[in-house]
Order: structure tokens, then C-alpha cells, then sequence
């Protein structure tokens, strides 16, 4: 099955929208609208409906975060070639069209997430990326308008297109839980791939890419030449190994 095409440009969502409140009273994630009207497909997770935009909480888990910028050699660094991963742990496959990515801390904004005939299958990775242009050629859907504060602390939701908490990954008043600059080389923010423990929010569920000698590359989505020298990260692809030993075993919370 052939890699989808990108899809159009998501857009911010405009001022005074639901998602201001959702902004405002941070950790409650509670809507804002009196009156939501019908739900887009509130049981459809549930009932098993093929392509379902619903979803459950821990269904789908953002699995990496480039919140650096690529890098392309030393001291060159686009601020703005960055993404997010997200893959499939639920039982079924879904759609992510108009769901929401709300980013809180010391940069408070929202992301409706575009239109799309994208089902990510289950235990499939895609990533969503700022840019088409940069070190990332190929992303599954593009948002132009994501953006990262630079180091400071952030904490990312993920909301289905019903307004559910999916996941929050990352602290509000700690620095990004991983991910590196050091004038030379960025790594991405690799969440330990588990199928039981590890909460998003978690420190210890997180680590930087680190470039393991494994049989099948995880970073052939990473454009080749200077980009895949100097920006180091598996956008759509499982992460690379974790040697920290934080979460050597899982748990059945």
C-alpha cells in the first residue's frame, strides 16, 4: 500500500473558537460550547465503524516531537522544519481529520488537523510536518501553522474531532522532556515505544534519538545528504532503541 499523498494545509483555528477556552482552563480540557450540536462520530470508535474520527483515550499516542528544527550542517539550523508523530495503538484502524493539537506552556495555540482520506492503520506511524520544503519532503500531512517555543516548556493535547482527550504529552513548567540542539546536531523527542506503561507526561517515557545500528533504517524519511547527516530522527517510522533502562518492562496501568 503506497504511502498517501500530502493533504492540503491545516488551518489555525480562528480567534474566539472553542479552542481559546480549552486553552484557558488548561488541564480540565472541558469544551467550551454550551452546545456541541451532533457529535462527528461519537460512538463510531466504539461500534467498530470502518475509518472512524473518534477515538479513545490512548488509542493514538504522539510518539515523537522534532521541536528543535532540522539542521544541515554546523550552526545551520531552520527553526521551522518541525513535527509531530503519531501511531496507531488502538484496535482498529482510525482517521484523524479535524482533530485538534493544542500546545500549552509558555506558547498557547491550536491546530485543527486538515481534512483527510489518511486512515492511519493500526500500529502505524505518520507525522504531520510544518514544511514540505526542508528536511522532511514526504510528510503525510502538512501543517503550516505548527510551531514550537525553542527549548522553553510545553505541553502538547491531542483531542479527537469530538473534543475527547486523546493524550498530553510534555509539562507545562518543566523544559521539553527531550530533544537536543547543540549547534551542530538536532535529535527528536522519542517517546520509549511500549505497548503498557510510559504516560506521555512521563519524563522518563521519553529520550533522544539515538542512531542505532539496527537491520532496517528507521530514518528514510529524513532527506537524504546533509539533512540525514546533521537531523537525526525517525519521523514515520518505529523510534529507535531506548538504552536509559527506564522502562525496561511495562505495567498493566
Amino acid at each position: 500500500m503506497g504511502r498517501p499523498s500530502p493533504s492540503p494545509a491545516a488551518q489555525a483555528l480562528p480567534p474566539g473558537a472553542c479552542l481559546t477556552g480549552l486553552l484557558l482552563i488548561g488541564a480540565a480540557l472541558i469544551g467550551c460550547n454550551p452546545d456541541p450540536g451532533e457529535p462527528a462520530e461519537q460512538v463510531g470508535y466504539r461500534a467498530g465503524t470502518a475509518d472512524a474520527t473518534s477515538g479513545e483515550r490512548g488509542t493514538v499516542k504522539i510518539t515523537e516531537v522534532l521541536w528543535t528544527g532540522s539542521s544541515t550542517g554546523p550552526g545551520l539550523r531552520d527553526r521551522d522544519d518541525v513535527f509531530i508523530e503519531l501511531r496507531n495503538e488502538g484496535a482498529m484502524p482510525v482517521n484523524v481529520r479535524r482533530w485538534f493539537l493544542i500546545i500549552d506552556g509558555v506558547m498557547q495555540r491550536g491546530w485543527s488537523i486538515p481534512d483527510t482520506d489518511l486512515v492511519i492503520e493500526v500500529g502505524q506511524h505518520i507525522f504531520i510536518a510544518a514544511k514540505s520544503t526542508g528536511c522532511f519532503p514526504e510528510p503525510d500531512l502538512l501543517m503550516p501553522e505548527l510551531t514550537f517555543p525553542d527549548g522553553d516548556p510545553f505541553e502538547l493535547t491531542l483531542m479527537d474531532a469530538d473534543e475527547r482527550l486523546i493524550e498530553p504529552i510534555g509539562d507545562t513548567e518543566m523544559p521539553p522532556l527531550a530533544g537536543t540542539w547543540d549547534t551542530v546536531r538536532v535529535r527528536s523527542m522519542e517517546r520509549i515505544e511500549l505497548m503498557f506503561g510510559g504516560q506521555g507526561t512521563d519524563p522518563q517515557a521519553w529520550h533522544h534519538y539515538t542512531a542505532a545500528a539496527v537491520d532496517i533504517p528507521n530514518n528514510d524519511r529524513v532527506a537524504e545528504g546533509p539533512c540525514r547527516d546533521y537531523t537525526l530522527a525517525s519521523p514515520g517510522r518505529p523510534n529507535s532503541p531506548d538504552y536509559s533502562g527506564a522502562f525496561a518492562s511495562g505495567n498493566l496501568e
